[in-house]
Formats: structure tokens, sequence, C-alpha cells
């Protein structure tokens, strides 16, 4: 870095005149998972879409509705679950920095809510990059 852009850099962090922060790119690192992961990925967000029940329109974001019990078993002979949806949050987030998440699960029900939230025009990206996000539930 320049000691011009350093210099710049502190006054700006220093409280100099500054405008607001600018917001942070809402862009995908896709680069975040390997190809391993994102196979996984990909795999994972059609179990979501198939444990779509609804979806509910926030503010700064989506709220989906999944019933954890809709998808097939995996090759395993186990049920879909919370673990999987975490997992599916975590990638994400490796991905898509920007946007923030949130699991809600009632113990016994195989309801649980997935929040998706960002920043100014997080919504917007959702509705273009994460058709899920804001599809009808089947």
């Amino acid at each position: 870095m320049t000691r011009g852009l350093l210099m710049a850099s502190f006054f700006l962090i220093a409280g100099g005149e500054a405008s607001t922060p600018a917001p942070k790119p809402l862009v995908c690192n896709l680069q975040a998972m390997s190809a391993a992961e994102l196979d996984r990925h990909r795999l994972l967000g059609a179990k979501l879409r198939d444990a779509l029940v609804s979806t509910r329109e926030l503010k700064d974001g989506y709220e989906l509705t999944l019933d954890l019990s809709r998808p097939a078993p995996d090759a395993k002979g186990l049920p879909f679950c919370v673990v999987e949806v975490a997992q599916w949050v975590d990638q994400e987030s490796r991905c898509c920095p920007f946007l923030e998440f949130g699991i809600d699960v009632r113990g016994g029900s195989p309801i649980t809510k997935l929040r998706l939230t960002g920043p100014e025009n997080a919504k917007a990206f959702l509705k273009e990059q994460l058709p899920i996000a804001h599809a009808a539930a089947p």
C-alpha cells in the first residue's frame, strides 16, 4: 500500500470527513468451495427445494418454512435433517459473506424456518440468484 493511500485510509478511520461507508458488494465467491463442496451444496439446495413449504417476504430478505420430512432419505436411508440445513448455510455464507442467516428449530417437529437476509439490495440479489428464496411452495 502506498504511503499516501495508507494516510488517506488512516484519515478516514480516525474520523476525518467521509460519507457513510460503501455497502459491501453483493458478489458471490464461487472459489470459496471446492468442487466436491459445490456438488454437495447443489445437492443440499435441491433437498431444501424439496422441503420448502412456504416463503414469507421480509423487509430485508426472505423466511423459508421447511418440512424436513418431505425430502427423500439419502442413499443410506437417513432423513434430511437440520444439520444438513446448517451445512448448506455454512457453504452459502462462505460463498456470499454479505448474507445473514437464521435457523429456527422447534423440538420434536420437522418444521424448520430458514431466514436469509442482508444489506440493502440483498432481497433483490436473493430473488435473482437464489430462486428458492422467493419460490412458491409446491
